[in-house]
């Protein structure tokens, strides 16, 4: 019989070779006191890439109006200088969550998750020895299961934004080299 409990596999990271994604997602600073686990959500666009995907869009868009308008058609002018707006608005705001992160840091007394999300932070604190994995099985096949630290009533989602495969990967690494107990969610 084979098992399907894809979070009973020992660790891939670090020893293990995990995939690009996993390890560009996923990073691990050890420490003599305290262990530093940084997750990264899951992105596609770099700096350099942004800034060259808004010039490609704008580039196709502000002639496209400036013809409309030499033509003559200038009711459509508000509409494609709305268009533009909302490009620009959405490249801001991808702009903005550039450096957003996870980091999880493990010491001998407590467990601290800090989140950054449009450079503004927002920290929790777990003791120790009372802090659980919860596992949140996935509702489909096209969606990751969820990661959750508990303790004491608290909870706090764990790589929110980042991949299935990062996801179980974090998993493995709590519960089996870091020895916190892991706890599935029913439904």
């Amino acid at each position: 019989m084979q098992n399907d409990d894809r979070w009973t596999d020992e660790p891939p990271w670090p020893d293990d070779p995990a995939p690009d994604s996993v390890r560009h997602a996923l990073r691990v600073v050890r420490g003599p006191e305290r262990t530093s686990i940084r997750v990264l959500p899951n992105r596609s666009l770099t700096r350099t890439g942004l800034l060259v995907a808004a010039a490609a869009c704008l580039s196709a868009l502000i002639p496209g109006t400036l013809l409309c308008l030499l033509l003559g058609a200038w009711p459509m002018f508000p509409f494609l200088g709305l268009e533009i707006a909302v490009v620009v608005g959405a490249f801001a705001w991808l702009r903005q969550h550039l450096d957003d992160y996870e980091e999880i840091i493990l010491d001998a007394d407590a467990v601290a998750h800090r989140r950054i999300v449009a450079r503004a932070a927002q920290d929790q604190r777990f003791p120790r020895y009372w802090v659980q994995l919860v596992v949140e099985p996935a509702a489909s096949r096209f969606r990751p299961d969820r990661l959750w630290l508990r303790s004491h009533g608290q909870y706090v989602e764990l790589a929110r934004d980042a991949g299935g495969a990062t996801r179980t990967a974090l998993a493995r690494l709590l519960t089996q080299e870091f020895g916190i107990a892991r706890v599935a969610a029913g439904r």
